[in-house]
C-alpha cells in the first residue's frame, strides 16, 4: 500500500526509505500536471523508481519514467507532463517510448554520418569524372578529426542546428579562415548526404556562406620569386644540404634539396614531386599517373637536362621505386610536408618565433606553392607563353575550348617552354657568373 502524504521536495525524495518489514513501498509525488506520479522503493535495490500510473479506454496501466538517482524531482515532473499530454491524446506512453527508442537506434550520430559519407565520397565521381584522390580523402578525414569531431561527433544529426554549426565554424575561423571555409564545404556535403538518406528533413548548412562564419576569402596570394631570388634560394639549398639527413635546423637532406630544385624546374605540385617513382620517368618525360594528380588525369612533364642531372644524383641515393627516398625510412618517399618545412626553415619561419639568422630571412616571405606560381608567372612574362598553355603545363583542368586544339601541337609547345626555362635556370639561377656550367648530358638510364 502506498504512503498517502505526497512528496513535494527533493529532500523528501532523498529521505524516502522502505518501512521496516516491507519489501516494497510507494509514495505519491505532487506534480502540477496531475495525479499518477509516484516514487517506489524496493528491498535489495539502492535506486528508487519513478512510476506513472495512467488510464486509457477505461483500463489502468503503469510505466517507469526513470530512477533516482540520476533523475531528479524536477526532471521527472517534466517527463510526467509529457506523458500526461500523450495520454490526453489517447496515446499509450509505453508504445510511444518504444517507437522513440527505435527511432534513436536508427538515427545517426554525426560521427556515424561522417563514417558513412566519407566512404560514399571516396567512391563518388567529382570534377573531371574521377573519384577524389586518396590524398584528398585523407585531407577530409584529417579536417574532420582535427576541427569537427570533438564539437559535433557525438551529437545526433537530427539535433544539429544552424546556430550550432555557425558557433563551431566561427571558432575554427578565429585561427584558420581557410580551414573554416573547407570545413563548411565538408559539412554542406555531409548534411546533404544525410538529407538524402532521411536522417534530417533539411540541411542546416544549406545557404550558409563563408561571410556568415567570419571566413571571407582572403586576398589571393600574388607572391612569386624573380630570378635573383631564385638564385639565392638555389645557392642556399646547395650550402645547406647534406647526405646525413636533417641533423641541424637549417640542414637539408639531399632528397629534399633536390626535390625543391625539381619543383623550380617543373612547376609541379609538392605532392607530385615527393611521390615521384622511377617507372614514371622515361628518358626526358615524366608521366604523373591520374591517381596522383589533383584533377585525376595523367599529366606529362618534360624534364630539362638540369632536372635529369638531379635525377641521376637521386639514382645513387634511392634503393627502391621512389626517386626522392626518405633518409629516415628506407623504401618510402619523403613526405610533401617535409618540403614545405624545409622551405620555411631556410626563411626562419618554420616556427612561431622567427629565426632572423636564417639565410633567407631577408627575402619577402614565400611558400612552396609560390614556387609553382613563380614558374607560371615567369613562363608567361619571360617567354610570352599563352596562359592556357601554362595552365596545361600546371595540370589545371582546361576549359572546353582548349580541347579543340591539336594535342600534339600543345605538347610540342609545352616542351619548348620547359626547355627554355631549364636553360634559364641553369644559366641564371644554378650558376653564378664564373661558376662551372652544369653538365647538360642526356637522359636518365
Amino acid at each position: 500500500m502506498a504512503e498517502r502524504k505526497p512528496i513535494t521536495t527533493p529532500a523528501e525524495v532523498a529521505s524516502f526509505a522502505l518501512p521496516e518489514g516491507r519489501n516494497k513501498a510507494r509514495r505519491p509525488v505532487k506534480s502540477k500536471h496531475g495525479a499518477g506520479l509516484s516514487l517506489e522503493v524496493r528491498a535489495g535495490r539502492d535506486s528508487k523508481l519513478w512510476v506513472y500510473r495512467f488510464s486509457i479506454a477505461g483500463r489502468q496501466f503503469e510505466t517507469m519514467l526513470g530512477t533516482f538517482p540520476p533523475m531528479t524531482l524536477k526532471q521527472v515532473r517534466e517527463k510526467h507532463g509529457d506523458y500526461v499530454a500523450l495520454v490526453r491524446d489517447g496515446i499509450d506512453p509505453r508504445k510511444h517510448r518504444a517507437a522513440e527508442v527505435a527511432r534513436n537506434q536508427a538515427a545517426w550520430t554525426m560521427q556515424e554520418a561522417f563514417d558513412h559519407w566519407i566512404e560514399f565520397y571516396a567512391a563518388s565521381r567529382v570534377k573531371g569524372g574521377n573519384p577524389p584522390t586518396p590524398r584528398t580523402v585523407a585531407k577530409q578525414r584529417g579536417r574532420w578529426n582535427l576541427h569537427l569531431q570533438k564539437p559535433l561527433g557525438s551529437g545526433y544529426v537530427r539535433d544539429i542546428t544552424r546556430r550550432r554549426l555557425i558557433e563551431v565554424l566561427e571558432n575554427i575561423a578565429s585561427t584558420a579562415r581557410e580551414e573554416a571555409r573547407q570545413c563548411l564545404t565538408l559539412l554542406r556535403q555531409l548534411l546533404d548526404y544525410c538529407e538524402d538518406r532521411e536522417q534530417i528533413d533539411d540541411n542546416p548548412a544549406a545557404g550558409l556562406r563563408p561571410s556568415k562564419i567570419k571566413a571571407r576569402p582572403g586576398k589571393p596570394r600574388e607572391r612569386h620569386l624573380e630570378l635573383p631570388e631564385l638564385r639565392e634560394l638555389w645557392a642556399v639549398i646547395d650550402d645547406n644540404r647534406t647526405a646525413e639527413g636533417l641533423a641541424a635546423t637549417a640542414v637539408l637532406s639531399l632528397s629534399v634539396a633536390n626535390a625543391i630544385k625539381v619543383l623550380i624546374l617543373t612547376g609541379t605540385r609538392r605532392g607530385e614531386v615527393a611521390g615521384m617513382r622511377w617507372p614514371e620517368v622515361r628518358r626526358d618525360t615524366w608521366t604523373i599517373p591520374g591517381e596522383r594528380t589533383k584533377n585525376g588525369k595523367p599529366h606529362k612533364v618534360y624534364l630539362a637536362p638540369l632536372a635529369l642531372e638531379l635525377l641521376r644524383e637521386q639514382r645513387q641515393l634511392s634503393s627502391g621505386d621512389y626517386v626522392f627516398e626518405s633518409t629516415r625510412d628506407a623504401g618510402k618517399p619523403i613526405h610533401y610536408d617535409t618540403i614545405t618545412t624545409a622551405v620555411a626553415r631556410l626563411q626562419g619561419r618554420a616556427r612561431k618565433d622567427h629565426d632572423e639568422t636564417a639565410p633567407l630571412y631577408h627575402l619577402e616571405h614565400f611558400t612552396t606553392h609560390d614556387l609553382r606560381r613563380t614558374c607560371a608567372t615567369l613562363w608567361t612574362k619571360t617567354f610570352m607563353a599563352d596562359p592556357l598553355l601554362v595552365d596545361a603545363m600546371l595540370s589545371h583542368s582546361p576549359p572546353r575550348l582548349l580541347g579543340t586544339y591539336n594535342r600534339d601541337r600543345r605538347w610540342d609547345m609545352q616542351v619548348d617552354i620547359w626547355k627554355r626555362w631549364g636553360a634559364t635556370v641553369n644559366d641564371m639561377v644554378a650558376n653564378d657568373p664564373g661558376a662551372n656550367v652544369v653538365s647538360l648530358r642526356g637522359g636518365v638510364a
